[in-house]
């Protein structure tokens, strides 16, 4: 049952128990203590009296959880079963003893609870008296979730404070796989391999011949791979050269955990994190070259930036597939308009042996196709004009009447009221009804301009850039067969069953492709 439709009930005075729900429970006992109070056959007795007494209720088989503390759920297996079969609707409301029997941990309780409530369960704590379903009880939960915010604020104290400390104590915190570094009792030590790398990585973008994809070829090119061997990735150079532990420096409180529940995190910005010179970690380049590597890495950025505002998504951008690599190709901007595997723009030859494909080779491809499908464009035209009108020229002939029988009766009301005389209001009106004649007469003159417009757009040769991001779903370069001269390649169309369905059907054409 809905859980809304159901507290809709509860509002106007009805019973839960008088609702067609199917119920289930939960039960947990942790300490001899629990057992020997109330235990766990005890439990189970009395909510499966309890569900199967009413007639209204379908009772659903219960989840029990023994020995087991409720400090976290996720070695509570059958209550985290229970949550899968809510989520599978099979049942609509648990009943449970207590908030402490749900979770021990108001985060873990305000968590499920939600959880639950998405997928139309409700919960009902016997003991605090507290329903889910009852609006009320929103407010109790969040005071629980203010008071569990509270508790994370002091364990994030906590924890900073710790943190700070190990810094005054010389101890470098974070992951162990830092480039250039073993991690040894909170220290950093140098290694030497690793970190002749990071210096040839600042050494090279330094001189600024180099972006981070150029740099990457070309630190493959000398055979420097990562600590996995394989090449290097942008962004991996990109978080080494913007690390300050390379120049001997601190960096801390890089992030920050933003909603306590989801435990997401959001990147702090640079001007707000801790950095400060810290002898004990031993630097591998000098501030200098640190410095004048980010200065270009940051000009670069703001460059890049002021490039995506304009930039303009082209036809086939995720729409050419390299079955063999798994990746899309990419635009390269030459005199060709050539479309390359990423692997190959990256890597070059030994990345990709799939050839370079010219743009204007691809669209003579999909003029043809589109030209050989039997499309009838006369419909489609019929059918876009049929539909402009619809939306135009109506509402524009009906506007245009409306202004021209208010300024009638306007100029009426001043010949009534002996503002004008006979004659000037003869001839207002006859002005007025040529004026509005020329409107409607150059509304039609438009349509004809329309339709010639419409004509030319069909013209698959000429307008085949504005048909491939609707038409076209996916261009895969087939692996068997790949060579620098001849490919095969697989084309997927979405095509309107008929000329202006809403409804959309796949066609698949293989064809091959000779590479001049």
């Amino acid at each position: 049952m809905n859980f809304y439709k159901v507290r809709e009930e509860l509002l106007t005075g009805n019973s839960i128990l008088n609702l067609p729900l199917k119920v289930t429970f939960y039960a947990r006992v942790s300490t001899d203590k629990d057992e020997q109070i109330n235990s766990l056959e005890n439990q189970i007795y009395y909510y499966k009296n309890y569900i199967m007494s009413n007639s209204n209720w379908t009772y659903v088989e219960g989840y029990i959880d023994e020995g087991l503390s409720a400090t976290t759920t996720h070695k509570r297996k059958n209550f985290l079963k229970m949550i899968d079969a809510a989520k599978k609707q099979n049942f609509d409301l648990i009943i449970t003893k207590e908030i402490s029997r749900f979770s021990r941990n108001l985060l873990d309780s305000i968590k499920y609870i939600e959880i639950l409530k998405q997928y139309n369960v409700g919960v009902f704590f016997q003991t605090n008296g507290i329903t889910t379903y009852d609006p009320n009880s929103e407010f109790i939960l969040n005071m629980m979730s203010s008071l569990a915010q509270e508790e994370v604020k002091r364990l994030s104290t906590r924890v900073k404070w710790g943190h700070l400390n190990a810094i005054k104590r010389g101890h470098v915190l974070g992951n162990n796989s830092i480039t250039g570094y073993i991690k040894d009792h909170a220290k950093l030590i140098i290694e030497p391999d690793e970190a002749k790398k990071v210096q040839e990585i600042f050494k090279l973008y330094a001189t600024g011949k180099y972006g981070l994809n150029t740099l990457a070829i070309e630190l493959y090119n000398r055979g420097m791979t990562n600590k996995n061997n394989k090449p290097y990735t942008k962004d991996t150079l990109k978080r080494i050269i913007e690390n300050p532990k390379y120049k001997g420096y601190y960096r801390g409180h890089t992030t920050e955990v933003i909603d306590y529940k989801t435990k997401k995190r959001q990147v702090i910005k640079k001007d707000q994190q801790i950095i400060f010179k810290d002898d004990s970690i031993p630097k591998i380049v000098t501030e200098e070259l640190w410095d004048k590597a980010n200065e270009i890495l940051q000009k670069r950025s703001i460059t890049i930036k002021n490039k995506e505002k304009v930039f303009k998504k082209h036809s086939y951008t995720s729409k050419l597939f390299c079955e063999r690599h798994h990746c899309f190709y990419q635009r390269i901007s030459n005199k060709y308009s050539q479309w390359a595997c990423h692997k190959y723009i990256v890597y070059g030859n030994r990345g990709c042996q799939s050839p370079r494909l010219k743009e204007q080779d691809l669209n003579n491809i999909m003029s043809n196709i589109l030209n050989n499908l039997s499309l009838n464009k006369e419909i489609i035209l019929s059918n876009l004009l049929e539909i402009y009108e619809s939306f135009s020229n109506k509402k524009s002939d009906v506007t245009s009447k409306e202004v021209f029988l208010k300024q009638q009766d306007n100029l009426l009301d001043l010949y009534l009221d002996s503002i004008i005389t006979k004659e000037k209001y003869l001839e207002k009106r006859m002005l007025l009804k040529e004026q509005y004649l020329k409107m409607t007469s150059k509304n039609n003159l438009d349509i004809i301009a329309i339709k010639e417009k419409l004509k030319n757009y069909l013209d698959f040769d000429q307008y085949i850039s504005l048909y491939i991001p609707k038409l076209l779903k996916r261009i895969i370069i087939v692996e068997q067969n790949l060579s620098k001269s001849n490919i095969s390649i697989q084309i997927s169309l979405v095509l309107p069953i008929t000329s202006y369905t809403k409804d959309y059907t796949t066609k698949k054409i293989n064809i091959s492709y000779t590479v001049y």
